[in-house]
């Protein structure tokens, strides 16, 4: 137990490196008291079966990615270029995932999301959905989006793309798409192709990297 971690902090770590693992071990609440050191009848107490055990570890994880999201849009809310904050979410949705490889896995175990509240999910989706939506509307309204497209389609384009470089980069496949070199920064390639899809997709983004200091100048 680290210094200051809680029974219930110290349970749910062991079931997040369970939940990673190639073959995902039970994580029945006796099985991580009886690894941890937990007293058996505390971890049923706090955690009374499975389901539980997933939905603990998936709701932690998705506060901290909701909380990485909200931090990073802030930096950008100054800047008054809607195309720039798309880019922006784009790239802290990248970003997290490069920085929470476990718990961007969890978050997308089928195992996760039949156990954790739909509801919760959904608002969760639908939230970041509609904030790239406006986003996009008033993209188009100023001219950065082509006039004749469709918002919903632009959507699942920029979702897909996204979450795209986010599960080359979490499933280790970049090393068969990027040269073979120890020195190569994965991270700022996947930044720049990001980039390089928002210079194809929109036009004048780019105008908000001065105020926010986030994104490289043309």
């Amino acid at each position: 137990m680290e210094p200051g971690e809680s029974a219930m902090e110290l349970l749910l770590r062991a079931a997040c490196h369970r939940l990673v693992a190639p073959e995902p071990p039970c994580c029945e609440p006796e099985s991580l008291a009886a690894e941890t050191g937990v007293d058996p009848e505390t971890a049923r107490a706090l955690l009374p079966g499975t389901d539980a055990v997933l939905k603990a570890v998936a709701e932690s994880a998705l506060r901290r990615q909701m909380d990485h999201l909200t931090r990073r849009l802030s930096a950008a809310a100054g800047c008054d270029n809607p195309a720039h904050q798309l880019v922006e979410l784009g790239k802290a949705s990248v970003e997290w995932a490069i920085e929470n490889r476990d718990d961007y896995t969890i978050l997308n175990l089928p195992s996760v999301g039949k156990v954790v509240d739909s509801a919760e999910l959904q608002r969760y989706h639908g939230s970041l959905q509609e904030l790239a939506r406006s986003m996009l509307e008033r993209a188009r309204e100023r001219g950065q989006v082509r006039t004749d497209a469709d918002i919903t389609e632009l959507l699942l384009i920029v979702r897909a793309f996204s979450y795209g470089l986010s599960r080359l980069y979490v499933d280790r496949q970049l090393r068969m798409w990027l040269p073979d070199d120890p020195d190569l920064d994965r991270p700022a390639m996947l930044n720049t192709a990001l980039e390089g899809f928002a210079d194809m997709m929109l036009t004048g983004w780019r105008e908000g990297a001065a105020c926010c200091g986030t994104s490289r100048q043309q």
